[in-house]
């Protein structure tokens, strides 16, 4: 039996999204979020059927010439390095087959969860498109056989992210019966459509860098397909500094996607689109673009011992900011940002030190456990109509046992506590810094006790304690929403089975699947020294959660670490307002005044050229009475002054 093609894998959700978008009503009431999930379950069957399929060997699927000029031809061994025309093609290995099951298996179960979360917008049918259209071009990002087609569906989710950040531009009561309830939606509109730009605008800086890095290697090796790139540099001499810089413009483009420091700003203010997309894009898929970009780039790399540590440093620091600006956020999504930010900031880390599949592990794990935290945060908020600040919560447990109960789950993941798939990803990545940089395992295992402790605070004000709202008649979430989030909590509970380590007794089971797609680079570690590692780890993890129960006990957790340091997230937004910002709009402002003078100016001038020909313009009336009277007002003028003329001379 013939494999199916991977075109189908991004054509389903592509087919969706043009036929939601395009006849939108042939689709009343939910059947276009069930066209839509439909879509995405193909895709996972075509993603799931080719992963049990799959050989030693890569499969590369070519479907038509693109670029000329710039791939290898059959003269390149010869001299001829771009003799070839690059194709769009689809290649699936370990690595790419492990994320399309993550882009079209959690994505359909956000898809399922959405039919309920979504269920009474009037915009309903165009958020399933996006969805749909966010899905298609994460496939084609992550099956890309070459760089530009990769850019390709780089851009397209990044306007997908846009579109669904900004999803609600008009606030969600813009239609509300009263002043009060519009002007309220007026400005939630605003603010949305601002959080939308802003993490358009900052990944245009990350995309640039990308673009160079793409210029770069190009002029570097003549091509731009991965897999002769792969072949290419082993045996091509090149520049050291040149592989460097190109390494270090592609750590620009996925610093800009995974919202890594410097440009991490968008990804709390993202928050302000739909719980689902949150899951979605800025927590499972998009976000770790730029962690699957470096891996998938392993081979420029591992020639690039500097640009590598300025991944793992760029991770570990960003780890560390966003888990300093978690421990005092009130907002019930803004905590899971942080935190996305600083668990990004792990797989950045380990990507880095060249622990790639420790990175991806992580990302695997991740998935599960913050898609479902943030599931369960959406449910809990619209059980509270809309309430977001955790101050307002507490002893939510009574009410919504099942999403408590998952809840727990993924904090207990994401603390790293066994046997939670978080103890193993983490662990993995710690130990890999151990190994190369005792100063990143400081920070990591620093920064694993902070990320229990802002988890535990969340769930303490969350779910433990007395209610402190207004809501009356909570209820928990409904089957919809209850089905996907069972399924991920189990994924958050058992996903780290996958890859036991040796000294635990397992066989390193995902790293050997992963391994014939990316290098290794196994680390030497006593099993004494790793058993010490992992009971670091555990007390960290142990450690945070104790630290949170003792807070909440003292009555004083709602008002966590840092104060308003941490709250408005260590003031880097300030920090570029005051710097960037500010300067820029008063240069604006000085260019809007000279380009006003310059224009009233000229204005004037046209003015002034103009009013004689108006004087004239009022004797073409169109009347001949008018035209005779000037003719013979004319005559007499004339006859005057010759006669006058006539006169003087007559004088003389």
């Amino acid at each position: 039996m013939n494999a199916l093609p991977l075109y189908l894998l991004p054509l389903f959700p592509l087919l969706g999204f043009a036929l939601l978008m395009l006849l939108p009503r042939l689709f009343p009431g939910r059947s276009g979020g069930l066209l839509a999930s439909a879509a995405v379950l193909l895709s996972f069957g075509v993603a799931l059927t080719r992963f049990l399929g799959q050989g030693a060997a890569p499969a590369h699927e070519v479907l038509w010439t693109w670029l000329p000029n710039m791939a290898l031809g059959e003269g390149a061994a010869a001299g001829n390095p771009i003799a070839g025309n690059l194709a769009v093609g689809f290649y699936l290995d370990q690595l790419s087959a492990l994320m399309t099951l993550i882009i079209t298996g959690v994505g359909f179960l956000i898809h399922v969860y959405s039919l309920s979360y979504m269920g009474h917008d009037r915009q309903f049918t165009r958020f399933f498109a996006f969805l749909n259209f966010f899905v298609a071009m994460m496939l084609v990002l992550v099956l890309a056989d070459s760089y530009p087609l990769m850019f390709v569906g780089w851009e397209g989710v990044g306007v997908a992210s846009f579109l669904l950040i900004g999803f609600w531009f008009s606030g969600r009561a813009s239609e509300g019966s009263s002043r009060d309830v519009r002007e309220a939606s007026g400005r939630e509109g605003i603010a949305n459509s601002n959080a939308a730009r802003k993490a358009f605008l900052m990944n245009r800086i990350g995309d640039l860098g990308f673009m160079l890095g793409m210029f770069l290697l190009f002029k570097l090796y003549g091509t731009l397909s991965i897999p002769e790139l792969a072949e290419r540099v082993e045996g091509f001499p090149v520049a050291q500094a040149g592989i460097e810089l190109a390494c270090l413009f592609l750590l620009v483009g996925a610093v800009g996607k995974s919202g890594q420091l410097p440009l991490t700003t968008w990804l709390p203010d993202a928050m302000a689109g739909p719980t689902p997309v949150s899951a979605l894009i800025h927590a499972a898929t998009m976000v770790t673009a730029g962690v699957y970009l470096v891996a998938r780039s392993h081979f420029l790399y591992d020639l690039a011992p500097n640009a590598s540590l300025w991944v793992a440093w760029v991770g570990g620091l960003t780890a560390l900011y966003g888990a300093l600006s978690a421990l005092n956020q009130h907002d019930n999504k803004k905590i899971l940002a942080y935190s996305t930010v600083s668990q990004l900031g792990y797989m950045f880390m380990a990507v880095g030190l060249h622990a790639y599949s420790a990175g991806v592990f992580h990302l695997l794990t991740h998935a599960f456990f913050k898609a479902l935290l943030f599931l369960a945060a959406g449910a809990v908020i619209h059980a509270l109509h809309e309430e977001q600040d955790v101050r307002a919560m507490g002893g939510l447990r009574k009410f919504m046992p099942f999403t408590h109960l998952v809840s727990a789950a993924g904090v207990l993941a994401i603390a790293g506590i066994p046997i939670w798939s978080g103890f193993f990803s983490k662990d993995a990545i710690l130990a890999a810094a151990y190994t190369q940089s005792p100063a990143l395992y400081v920070v990591g295992l620093g920064v694993a006790l902070l990320t229990a402790f802002y988890m535990g605070r969340w769930y303490f004000l969350v779910w433990r304690g007395e209610y402190r709202g207004h809501v009356h008649h909570i209820h928990d979430a409904d089957t919809l929403m209850k089905v996907p989030l069972g399924i991920l909590a189990a994924f958050a509970t058992l996903a780290g089975f996958l890859n036991i380590p040796s000294f635990l007794g397992g066989g390193h089971a995902f790293d050997t699947y992963l391994g014939r797609a990316i290098p290794l680079h196994p680390h030497e570690i006593a099993a004494s020294t790793e058993w010490l590692l992992t009971l670091l780890a555990v007390l960290a993890g142990v450690g945070g959660l104790a630290w949170a129960w003792a807070e909440h006990r003292r009555g004083v957790l709602s008002r966590g670490p840092l104060g308003e340091a941490s709250t408005r997230g260590l003031y880097l937004d300030t920090a570029y307002d005051t710097l960037l910002a500010v300067p820029g709009r008063a240069i604006a402002g000085a260019l809007d005044v000279a380009d006003r003078g310059v224009d009233g100016a000229l204005s004037g001038v046209a003015r002034n050229v103009a009013a004689p020909g108006g004087l004239f313009a009022l004797w073409q009336s169109g009347f001949v009475r008018a035209y005779a009277v000037s003719m013979l007002l004319g005559t007499a003028l004339i006859i005057g002054y010759w006669a006058i003329r006539t006169i003087g001379m007559g004088g003389q």
